[in-house]
């Protein structure tokens, strides 16, 4: 993922206090920051409504315990929770996507929760001092441990939790007009759809997203069910490669710019822009590229800001222009005259 700019606090949390001058001229206080120690046993309530915090210091207290309503803290950027006697974590503590460190060293941790692999802006996690797993503490000790911790966590985190068995709902279409059955027209169904190619589904862009679930080949067989249960008349495919085919098609395929100078072998990995319609109700008429690299350097007119925006990708745009049979006119006419069909336009 591309991280923003993270500025840590301040070890030495310097403190400034609000003047009664200040005070009597309606001056705000502003602060981000809280710090709890002195031997604390246990946390009150109240410190989950403090919802602004954006650094937590709980370290060199008697805590043993997290409660789950810590993930309400949704604006935490650090939590320094070391030095305490903490047993376990609450699985809670994964929803806390914010965080960029997360301290826990010198307690009494012995495993960690998987949902832990969702803190994928994490950049610091201290576990020193905590009996962990042996195979735990390997993987943390690594080059860049912390961020293949992370990812061990939620490769795994799947397996960990208890599935429901009832199924979400159905997606429900919405009919945005009605076919006019005073006059004659031709019914059919169009299909958008951004596949993401496998080149651009990497962890490093999607951090929050478990490694299988990225691979194509667990994609493509979700993507394929999907498309083929929707069952439209055209299809278009966006940031798609050519290992999409469906027999009852006519595919037009068309890479990006730079596949015309690579090597067969590489070429075939270069995405595009594909169209797919059905040869049975339809025909071509034309078909046109749109290269947008080509289109700027014509109409940029000096424009730095258009070369420096355009030029420097290989960005494609396809068009079909699609003839309807006459086949499917007089299909639609009888369907109509027998049993209205609802329209539904149907964009993934």
């Amino acid at each position: 993922m591309p991280k923003e700019k993270y500025d840590p606090p301040d070890p030495r949390r310097m403190y400034t206090i609000m003047s009664t001058e200040e005070a009597a001229n309606g001056k705000k206080s502003n602060w981000a920051e809280l710090e709890i120690t002195g031997n604390v046993r246990s946390l009150s309530p109240s410190l989950w409504s403090l919802t602004h915090l954006t650094a937590l210091h709980i370290a060199d207290n008697c805590l043993s315990r997290i409660p789950p309503d810590i993930a309400k803290l949704h604006n935490l950027l650090y939590l320094d929770l070391s030095s305490n006697k903490i047993r376990s974590l609450p699985a809670e503590l994964g929803n806390m996507v914010s965080l960029r460190e997360l301290l826990l060293n010198n307690n009494q941790l012995r495993v960690l929760p998987f949902e832990l692999g969702k803190l994928f802006q994490l950049q610091t996690l201290g576990l020193k001092g905590n009996p962990l797993a042996q195979e735990i503490m390997n993987l943390y000790q690594e080059h860049d441990g912390t961020r293949k911790l992370l990812n061990y966590l939620l490769d795994n985190l799947a397996g960990s939790i208890k599935r429901s068995k009832s199924q979400p709902p159905s997606r429900s279409w919405i009919a945005l007009q009605e076919p006019d059955q005073t006059r004659p027209s031709a019914l059919f169904s169009v299909m958008c759809y951004n596949v993401l190619c496998d080149k651009y589904a990497t962890r490093q862009l999607y951090g929050y997203c478990p490694s299988w679930a990225l691979h194509w080949e667990y994609r493509k067989k979700s993507i394929m069910q999907e498309i083929m249960s929707c069952n439209a008349d055209i299809i278009s495919l966006q940031v798609c490669v050519n290992q999409v085919h469906m027999p009852q098609y006519y595919q037009y395929f068309l890479p990006k710019s730079r596949a015309r100078t690579m090597h067969e072998s590489d070429r075939k990995h270069v995405d595009g822009c594909a169209v797919f319609y059905r040869t049975e109700k339809f025909g071509v008429v034309q078909k046109h590229t749109v290269e947008f690299n080509q289109l700027a350097m014509a109409n940029s007119e000096g424009s730095e800001a258009m070369l420096n925006r355009v030029m420097t990708k290989d960005n494609i745009g396809v068009a079909v222009l699609l003839e309807v049979r006459k086949e499917m006119m007089e299909e639609s006419c009888d369907k109509m005259t027998t049993k209205p069909k609802h329209f539904t336009r149907k964009t993934l």
